[in-house]
C-alpha cells in the first residue's frame, strides 16, 4: 500500500464505523483546515466550530459518503461550503435583525405615541368636563370637530359672536387644555 492509498482506504474503513480510522482522517487533516478556515473567517473559535460541525457531519453521513477525489480535496471542498454558508447565513441574520430591530423601534414608538395619545386624550376629556355645558360643547366642535364659528353659531342658534366669547371663556378657564391640545397637534 502507498502513502496516497491510506486516505482512500482510512475512508472505507470509516464508512464501515471504524472510529479510529475517523480520528485518524481528524488529526491528519484539522489542523490545515482549522488555519485555512481560520484565516478565511478572521475568527478562532468560528473555525473551531465550522471544522468540528464539518467533521460531526462527515461522522453521521458517514455511510452515505460518495467521495470521488482525494480525501484532502473533499474536505477543502466541503469546509469551502461550510464557510459560503455561514456567510450567506450571517447575512440573511443581519439582515433580518435589522429589520426586526428596525421593526420592534417603530413598534415601540407607535406605542409609546399610542399611549401618549390616549393618555392625553384621557386628560383632555377630563379637563373639558370641568367646563359649564355651553362652553365644553363650543370648545369641542371648533377643535375636535373643525366647525367654523359661523357653523356653530347656527346650530346654537346664536351670534358669531356669542360663540366667540365662549371659546375665549373656555380658554381662559381650561389654560391647560391649551397646553395640551397644542402637544396633541
Amino acid at each position: 500500500m502507498t502513502p496516497s492509498q491510506l486516505p482512500d482506504i482510512l475512508v472505507d474503513q470509516m464508512r464501515k464505523g471504524d472510529f479510529r480510522a475517523f480520528e485518524t482522517l481528524f488529526n491528519t487533516y484539522w489542523e490545515e483546515l482549522y488555519q485555512y478556515t481560520a484565516r478565511i473567517l478572521a475568527s478562532e473559535e468560528d473555525a473551531r466550530d465550522l471544522i468540528q460541525d464539518l467533521f460531526a457531519d462527515i461522522w453521521e453521513r458517514r455511510e452515505q459518503l460518495q467521495i470521488q477525489t482525494h480525501i484532502r480535496y473533499y474536505l477543502f471542498s466541503a469546509v469551502r461550503k461550510k464557510i459560503l454558508c455561514k456567510f450567506r447565513d450571517n447575512g440573511l441574520k443581519e439582515k433580518h435583525l435589522e429589520k426586526f430591530v428596525l421593526h420592534e423601534e417603530l413598534r415601540s414608538e407607535l406605542t409609546l405615541n399610542t399611549l401618549i395619545h390616549k393618555d392625553i386624550l384621557s386628560q383632555l376629556q377630563e379637563d373639558l368636563q370641568a367646563l359649564p355645558e355651553k362652553e365644553r360643547q363650543v370648545f369641542r366642535w371648533y377643535h375636535f370637530d373643525e366647525l367654523s364659528i359661523r357653523e356653530i353659531a347656527r346650530l346654537n342658534g346664536t351670534a358669531e359672536q356669542t360663540v366667540r366669547n365662549q371659546l375665549n371663556n373656555a380658554y381662559h378657564k381650561a389654560r391647560g387644555i391649551i397646553g395640551k391640545l397644542m402637544m396633541f397637534l
